[in-house]
């Protein structure tokens, strides 16, 4: 079984052709991509939304029409197209997966379930150019000028822009980087999903996978092997690939806890064949609603009852996920 996207781009050529359309000509895709080779380290930025204090720079290309059109593209049509490769347990960066369906799918079939919520940190920084080019290289048979060109395109220096570090990893915030993050990692993944199953035969074992957060639930199961659990799949991911480890939050972030004790994932409560709004996400609705209260103008108003709206939505998407209704993307919370 084909694991990996089938790519097969050979040159910078190549690539302009895949990314050409009757709006986007070859010839002006092959200008694009060479002035955006030529001027990249001019062409992002650092965004706001950046927490430096954390080592995390989200990185813009919002200003530079060229790049931020190069990046969409080779998301849209190199990578996105792969999207029903991607294994079941895996919910984040894709299309038409979300946190909902994460969080369903670890409801399981059977009661007394227990909630392990794993966080790698820094995931996006955790992941090389020189990773991002194997696995166009090794994985999906490009050529090496391809996919030097490619991961060049989606990988900045590490630290704050201007840094003179000469590491480059993936850039956190560009359109390329969450299934660029899931392929350059699922090996890892796929053998922890493996594993984590073995470990917890018997019990119901579920594994969702959402960007950097892991879920892992089960079935009466004591503190024991949970801890257990915990400590295993830590190891999994810290020391199953010597190139590309990934390591995981001590803190807060990892913890167990069961259902019946109100467990939470990605900010929604697990019940007993249940889903509903966590803490957060309800605080925000009660917020919205007082808003709308306080509003002194009609304009304000408005644009205030309609993210109220859009709370409520996210609300009602939640709960009636388990019957099968239609599912958004977490855009609320």
């Amino acid at each position: 079984m084909q694991r990996y996207p089938r790519i097969f781009l050979q040159s910078k050529n190549n690539i302009a052709k895949r990314l050409a359309s009757e709006d986007f000509p070859y010839k002006d895709s092959l200008a694009t991509i060479n002035d955006v080779l030529k001027n990249f380290d001019g062409y992002w930025y650092d965004s706001k939304r950046s927490k430096p204090n954390e080592g995390k720079y989200v990185r813009g290309a919002a200003k530079s029409p060229g790049l931020r059109k190069i990046l969409s593209l080779i998301n849209e049509k190199i990578l996105k197209p792969h999207d029903n490769m991607v294994p079941n347990f895996i919910f984040g960066g894709i299309s038409k997966k979300n946190n909902i369906q994460a969080d369903r799918r670890l409801l399981g079939k059977e009661r007394g379930r227990t909630l392990l919520k794993l966080d790698i940190k820094s995931f996006f920084e955790q992941i090389s150019e020189q990773r991002v080019f194997y696995l166009f290289y090794k994985k999906c048979g490009c050529s090496v000028r391809a996919s030097r060109i490619l991961a060049s395109l989606c990988c900045v220096p590490h630290g704050a822009k201007g840094s003179i570090s000469s590491e480059k990893i993936l850039a956190r915030g560009f359109a390329t980087s969450s299934r660029l993050a899931l392929w350059c990692n699922l090996d890892t993944f796929q053998h922890l999903d493996w594993k984590i199953k073995q470990k917890l035969n018997g019990h119901d074992p579920m594994i969702a996978i959402y960007v950097d957060d892991i879920g892992i639930t089960a079935s009466r199961v004591d503190d024991s092997l949970m801890e257990d659990t915990k400590q295993f799949a830590i190891k999994i991911l810290e020391e199953k690939d010597k190139n590309q480890k990934l390591p995981v939050h001590r803190d807060g972030k990892t913890k167990i806890t069961r259902f019946a004790d109100g467990a939470e994932h990605l900010g929604i409560k697990l019940g007993r064949n249940r889903l509903s709004l966590g803490w957060k996400a309800r605080s925000n609705i009660d917020k919205a609603k007082l808003a709308v209260k306080k509003s002194q103008t009609p304009e304000e108003k408005f644009d205030l009852i309609k993210k109220y709206r859009a709370h409520q939505i996210y609300k009602r998407q939640v709960e009636k996920s388990i019957d099968g209704a239609s599912i958004i993307r977490k855009t609320v919370l």
